[in-house]
């Protein structure tokens, strides 16, 4: 009975340790009640079965029955517990991609209400993905897009330069600060601070096409600046 006993228990807290784990994802609750619930009814039958086999023996010995039963329970807990897993992975992995089409939805949705000069509604969209997700940095590039056509230049440096910190490559990197730069420099008429900013592409990647724009543009905004 102690083996049977063990087992069972066992059962019940894989099946708790699941469902904590994805208690709070709505569409698959009723999923794991209902294999909570054959956990348990399996359990019960399995103990059950235990108990007679092991009442009326002599003791101290092992009735046959017994351990066919526990090799039954094993075989077939074995592949119920692996096909549980497998489904709650599947099932986490399916909401979680429809999850992010969704947010992408909300971001074409946010762009093309910013291209229509849309803005109020653009902005709501996006700062309520970014709150959800603040570290999506097509979210944080559309905020700047749109903070950029309102006239709020201070705040779209910002907002690009959150981006340009989670930028994917050197070349996405080097987009975001030409921008950066292009406000700096002919929108809040901070030459200086432009400079620094297009250094940043020769530090990180020197000898490149994207250094020698950037030297370009450094000469020409010293030259601009000494001529104010």
């Amino acid at each position: 009975m102690t083996t049977a006993t063990t087992l069972f228990v066992l059962n019940l807290l894989l099946a708790a340790a699941l469902c904590f784990v994805i208690w709070r994802k709505e569409r698959i609750r009723a999923m794991v009640v209902f294999h909570v619930s054959g956990l348990a009814i399996g359990g019960i039958l399995y103990l059950i079965m235990a108990y007679t086999s092991y009442a009326g023996t002599e003791e101290g010995k092992l009735p046959v029955r017994f351990v066919l039963h526990m090799l039954f329970a094993g075989v077939a807990y074995v592949p119920f517990a692996v096909f549980l897993v497998i489904t709650y992975v599947q099932a986490v992995g399916k909401m979680a991609d429809g999850a992010l089409s969704a947010t992408q939805v909300k971001l074409d949705d946010a762009s093309q209400a910013a291209r229509l000069g849309h803005t109020d509604r653009a902005s709501k969209i996006v700062r309520d993905v970014l709150e959800k997700d603040p570290d999506n940095m097509e979210a944080r590039t559309i905020l700047g897009q749109i903070q950029l056509r309102r006239g709020e230049y201070a705040k779209a440096v910002g907002s690009f330069r959150l981006a340009m910190a989670g930028a994917k490559d050197d070349a996405e990197f080097a987009q975001y600060v030409f921008t950066v730069a292009v406000i700096l420099n002919e929108h809040l008429g901070k030459h200086q601070e432009a400079c620094r900013e297009l250094d940043l592409i020769r530090k990180r990647m020197p000898n490149t096409p994207q250094a020698e724009k950037a030297q370009r543009w450094i000469v020409r905004m010293m030259d601009h600046a000494a001529r104010e």
